[in-house]
């Protein structure tokens, strides 16, 4: 569920991996989403992957104003398919947090699911734990740890919803899910241009879209960071030749990702 992997410690703090796995009393530790900033701690990791930020520090027009500057036909189709949401359903209704958070939750949550089946990928919210945890996120009201539920609808239909973390100026983009039947109105780029334009009055300047590099992502990127993955281990037959197999899972993986223009 976490979608970064690593210590917390003081920024003096050094620690290599054969030293982490002796203190834990483990003989080997796979691990994936380690961010690059954990080098300076001492800890590594391969094949890395891209993860992209939004920052909007002077607030959701400013940065929509920028953008436009930067790519003119993108902004000018999402304002475009705005506009036909508008006219076909009626007036934008976004709140950035749910005033109904329980009910808003679960209605994510079946969509969601309805998503993982129909696109035939893992359902990550299947197990009754997971929901439960989100759940219990979405009423943790913290500074540093708050769920956030967002929802969009144009007149009376809904458009999309996200919920994700909080931390501080951050928002950690988790759950995003769309209405499947507006799907040429780009219901993922509106409900991100909303809670850009909202985020900035409730102390957001940060949104961090997590590891993956797609088209949809690089549209709203300001920059780029990486994560790192592996196995540590103490040695042994069985840790190199599991580490040998994954190499080449990871190669296989990569080959056959699309190459980026």
């Amino acid at each position: 569920m976490s979608d970064y992997f690593g210590i917390v410690g003081e920024k003096e703090a050094r620690i290599d991996p054969q030293a982490l796995l002796r203190f834990s009393g483990l003989r080997a530790f796979l691990f994936t989403h380690l961010d690059e900033s954990q080098l300076a701690f001492g800890l590594t990791g391969e094949a890395p992957e891209p993860g992209h930020l939004i920052d909007f520090p002077d607030g959701g027009t400013t940065f929509w104003q920028e953008r436009r500057t930067l790519d003119k036909k993108f902004v000018g189709d999402t304002e475009r398919r705005e506009r036909n949401l508008v006219r076909d359903f009626g007036p934008i209704r976004f709140d950035l947090r749910s005033a109904n958070p329980g009910a808003d939750l679960e209605k994510l949550i079946v969509a969601k699911r309805e998503q993982y089946s129909r696109t035939n990928v893992k359902d990550a919210l299947g197990g009754h734990s997971t929901n439960a945890f989100l759940r219990t996120l979405s009423k943790v009201d913290h500074l540093l740890c708050s769920g956030m539920l967002s929802t969009l609808y144009a007149g009376d239909t809904w458009v999309a919803s996200h919920f994700g973390l909080r931390c501080d100026r951050t928002l950690h983009y988790w759950f995003p899910v769309y209405n499947p039947e507006l799907g040429s109105y780009g219901p993922g780029r509106l409900l991100l241009k909303q809670i850009l334009n909202a985020g900035s009055a409730h102390g957001i300047s940060r949104i961090d879209r997590g590891a993956g590099d797609t088209v949809a992502k690089r549209d709203f990127s300001t920059s780029q960071h990486h994560f790192l993955r592996g196995l540590w281990s103490r040695g042994g037959i069985r840790a190199t030749g599991y580490r040998a197999g994954l190499a080449a899972l990871w190669r296989l993986g990569s080959m056959a990702r699309p190459k980026q223009p």
